[in-house]
Formats: structure tokens, sequence, C-alpha cells
């Protein structure tokens, strides 16, 4: 036989042997297995599990509890006061705005020629003084039914300057589709007649807006005024190339107040025609409207604040599942040695 022969076969017969012959368990082992078996094992009172399922739901109560408390503190809240100024601004006829003057006394004129038109169903479009100069502009805007209105109601508004002494500056007509337009006007009215020309161009359409600035030029003709007989004074004792200075002066003043005059003799009328109705404004909500619009505008605002979370969070996440798929993936396999090794 041969050497490799004889120890397999030794070796063979000494696994048979311990096969055959299991050896004795002391008795203070089996003693302290069964201690070991019998003792409970400790649970682990938080995992990440356990966490998980109570904090998802919590969050997402408190996130519906909020927004309910935020609804219903809305809806037991009365409407806010200006909203209700705002649609008793929408139905009330519009109004005229007057720029500040620089004489207080002006102001007062202006209110005492508002009183009358007011009082006749005209437009609130207060008229200007008749003892100061004035830079008087009015703008209305007025609602017209169709093109073909458009169009008649335009020259009807020229044949009304005309009438009262006006001229026409510039005029811009369009109607870019069927049935709709606008008409831009800008006209110059003599200021004595001003007040006329609104009321007649007020009754051709519905007035949507309306619009008065009037700044004051009395002070500033007072002023060229006072230069050009100071500079008068001044040029009857000059001579020669002083007198003649003087003299270019005066002419250059006396432009200038003549154009100052002559933007106090006339007002500037913007009249603008459409026949594009505005839309009506939409109803104030209700109370229960405004709770719920106020609940879910809460629930979207958390929503967002989650999200955003969520994408800044999102790198340590990553990392925090892939060191958690890893450990595991190792105690595999460490596991799976361990048996082949046994």
């Amino acid at each position: 036989m041969s050497p490799e022969t004889t120890i397999d076969d030794r070796f063979d017969d000494i696994v048979a042997a311990l096969r055959a012959e299991t050896p004795a368990t002391p008795a203070a082992l089996h003693a302290r297995v069964s201690a070991v078996t019998a003792a409970p094992q400790a649970v682990p009172r938080f995992t990440a599990r356990r966490i998980l399922s109570f904090a998802i739901p919590a969050v997402a109560g408190l996130s519906v509890a909020l927004a309910l408390v935020v609804g219903l503190n809305t809806a037991i809240r009365p409407a806010p006061s200006d909203e209700t100024a705002a649609v008793a601004r929408e139905s009330s006829p519009p109004a005229a705005t007057v720029s500040p003057t620089y004489e207080a006394g002006t102001v007062q004129d202006q209110a005492r020629t508002l009183a009358p038109s007011q009082s006749k169903g005209q437009p609130s479009s207060p008229g200007p003084a008749t003892n100061r100069a004035q830079d008087y502009n009015a703008t209305l805007l007025l609602l017209v039914d169709g093109t073909d209105e458009l169009s008649g109601t335009t020259q009807r508004a020229l044949r009304t300057t005309r009438r009262l002494g006006g001229y026409l500056v510039s005029v811009n007509y369009a109607t870019p589709e069927a049935g709709e337009g606008t008409a831009a006007l800008r006209l110059r009215i003599p200021v004595s007649r001003v007040q006329a020309a609104i009321v007649s161009f007020s009754g051709l359409g519905r007035i949507l807006s309306q619009e008065t600035r009037i700044s004051d030029l009395q002070q500033p003709l007072d002023e060229v005024t006072r230069r050009i007989r100071r500079l008068e004074r001044d040029a009857a004792q000059a001579r020669g190339a002083e007198r003649t200075r003087l003299l270019a002066q005066i002419a250059s003043l006396r432009r200038q107040r003549t154009e100052i005059n002559r933007r106090a003799a006339f007002a500037t009328v913007n009249l603008d025609l459409t026949t594009h109705a505005p839309e009506e404004p939409a109803p104030a909500p209700g109370r229960l409207g405004r709770a719920l619009d106020d609940a879910v505008g809460i629930l979207l605002a958390e929503l967002v604040i989650a999200a955003y979370a969520l994408i800044v969070a999102s790198p340590f996440l990553m990392l925090l599942i892939a060191g958690f798929f890893g450990n595991r993936a190792y105690r595999r396999h460490a596991d799976q040695r361990l048996l082949e090794r046994a």
C-alpha cells in the first residue's frame, strides 16, 4: 500500500470514530446554555420603522390641523374693510382727480364750480378758475356699442369741438378686430367752454373713467411779467450792446409769456372711446370660500416647504440609504463565508 492510501484510511477511521462516539457535554455547560435560552431577549424600544410609523401620521395630522385652524379663524373673522371699500369704489361713479395748485384760493374756486355740476347730474369734473391762469387737462374714457357707433361718435366729438371754438391736435382710430375698436382724440378747447365740452362728450357713451388735472400757471406768468418790466426799465437807460442784449432777453420773455397765455387759454381734453366693455368684478368670496382658500393655501405652503427640505436633504438621505444597504450586504457576505467555513 502506498503512503497516501494509508493516510487517507487513517483519516477516515478517525472521522468514523468521532461520529460513532459523541463526546459527553459537561453539566455546567448545560446549565449555562439553559440560563441563556431561558432569559428573555431585550427588544429595542425605538426602531427606525417604529419611529417612521408614528412620525409620518403625526406630521400629516399637525399639518391638516394647522390648515383647519387657519381656515376656521378666517371664517370667524369678518370680511376685511378694504374689500368692502373696494366694492364701494367699483359701484360708485368715477371721480375726478385734481393735482395740487400753488394757491389755496384756486382750490376753493374749483369746489364752488364743482357743486352746481353735481346738483344737475353732470359729470363730477371741477371747472377752471376764472381769475387765474391754469393748465387744464381732462381725460374721459367712454364705452360705445360697436364699430359703427365708434365712427359716428368720433365724428360727433369733432363737430362738438369745432362748434365750441376748439381744434383737433391728434386722433388715433383703430379697429383691429370685427366689432371691436378704439379711438383716441386729443383736443384743445377754449378754457371758458371746457365744462360744456365735457358735458357734451359725456353724453356720447357710458363713462368708464374720468380724470381732471389742473396746475397753476399764474405764478410763473406773474414772475415773467415782473422780469419783463424790470428789463424794460434797464433797457430804457442802457446804450449800445447792453441795450441790444436786454432787448433780446425781453423778446424771449415775451414769447415765453405768450406761450403761457396760450396754454391757459385752451384746455386739453383727451377723449378715449372703446367698444370693449370692462370685465365685471368677481364677487367677493363668502366666509366658507375664504376659509377654504386659506386652508388650501396653508397646505400648499407646507408642501412647498417639505419639498424644499427634501431636495436639500436628498444627498444625505442617499448616503444613509447606501450605507444601510451596504452594511446589510456586508453582513450577509460575512455570514455566508462563516457558513462555508463550517
